[in-house]
């Protein structure tokens, strides 16, 4: 016998225990369907963790700027802790996107984040292991850092489940079921829900779960527009670098590179991969050693010390990119009953509670939120994908 809920979660990373979070505070009655030991097998887990501001896209930069007084105060707003470090955060660039830079300084500033351009010159002064060759200008977040990104998952699924939500787990993930076009449904494991709503937000995963239920956006058959990308990072000891223990969250866009403090004496960097897909079902594929000392020889460009650093960690996973590198987020048209929430191109992370905040708005209350306007499924049925902006060499 089908059970009831307001509204199905089908994701088993952060963006979907958020929204079931939000939905469960708002009074709904909630099921949030994952695999077999909800967020191992999701992207979250081995996500960079990454809370800043600063994108090409102002869009995201807003969905950015309205998460974080979430992570900074996470014990009072959400309960627990999802491990938030302000590390502060930089961006550095080339004398060629100066330009770029200054604009984006100027829109954050504008939604209230606290941010400011400075020169090469006086950011070294702060930043010891730092080589800051060839940067022609920086722009600083004091109040940026990052989280436990598997803490922060559980923690939102935690307290969904403290406020009533049922969270299943199947071996398989979790069917979408279906009635002509009308999306009823989802089952995970032995149990079924039949639901008004059902929130597809499964990261690289959601493809498939249309997919298999025949459902798609528009006349281009089953499934989203969506790929699968790799990322990958690794981490070093630190503690034999000089000036490592002030370092903040760095972005280099010269380099195309990232790297952060990960804990008392540790460093995590990117770590470049090929495009395609991870292996079905799994998500932590070794990292070999040549792939390895690509991401160090990038880091080593600004990070001084690295390349001699032992190795402590690796992981790499699968997410989800879209052709215009806009999230998929609200209703689809020609399947009632079904509403999206994937696709973030890498940054699902840090925007997740301000995502999980609106979509619970919406679908508790029918009123659209305007945060999520850009983001629409429909755009693609339409044949109208968003403008891709990209104001820099690789962000």
């Amino acid at each position: 016998m089908p059970r009831t809920a307001d509204v199905v979660v089908v994701g088993d990373g952060v963006v979907g225990a958020s929204i079931a979070y939000h939905l469960a505070a708002a009074g709904s009655r909630v099921a949030l369907l994952a695999r077999d030991g909800a967020f191992a097998h999701s992207a979250t887990r081995h996500s960079a963790g990454q809370v800043r501001m600063h994108h090409s896209d102002p869009h995201d930069a807003r969905l950015a700027a309205l998460s974080l007084a979430t992570f900074e105060q996470w014990p009072q707003l959400i309960g627990g802790d999802c491990g938030f470090r302000r590390t502060g955060f930089a961006f550095l660039v080339g004398e060629e996107h100066a330009g770029a830079l200054t604009q984006s300084v100027k829109e954050l500033t504008e939604l209230g984040v606290i941010t400011s351009e400075l020169s090469p010159g006086a950011f070294a002064d702060e930043q010891p292991a730092l080589d800051l060759t060839g940067v022609a200008a920086v722009a600083y977040e004091p109040r940026s850092g990052y989280a436990d990104p598997g803490r922060t998952a559980a923690a939102l699924a935690d307290r969904a489940r403290a406020l009533g939500a049922v969270v299943v787990s199947g071996r398989a993930g979790a069917r979408l079921c279906r009635s002509g076009d009308l999306i009823t449904g989802a089952v995970a494991g032995d149990e079924t829900f039949s639901a008004g709503q059902v929130v597809v937000a499964a990261g690289a995963g959601s493809a498939g779960v249309c997919a298999d239920a025949g459902a798609g956006i528009g006349d281009d058959g089953p499934g989203l527009p969506l790929r699968g990308r790799q990322f990958g990072w690794a981490v070093a000891d630190s503690s034999a670098m000089p000036g490592a223990d002030r370092l903040c969250m760095i972005i280099d866009d010269t380099a195309g590179t990232y790297f952060r403090p990960h804990g008392p004496g540790r460093v995590l960097f990117r770590i470049p991969l090929e495009p395609t897909a991870v292996p079905e079902g799994s998500t932590r594929v070794p990292v070999d050693a040549e792939e390895i000392g690509v991401g160090r020889a990038l880091a080593a460009r600004r990070l001084r010390g690295i390349t001699a650093a032992p190795l402590v960690d690796a992981a790499r996973a699968d997410e989800a990119y879209t052709d215009d590198g806009r999230a998929l987020i609200g209703p689809v048209g020609c399947h009632p009953g079904l509403y999206l929430a994937t696709g973030f191109n890498g940054g699902g992370f840090k925007t997740a509670p301000a995502v999980g905040r609106a979509v619970a708005a919406e679908l508790t209350t029918g009123a659209q939120r305007p945060e999520l306007g850009a983001y629409r499924p429909d755009r693609f049925a339409a044949g109208r994908p968003s403008p891709t902006i990209q104001r820099y060499r690789h962000m």
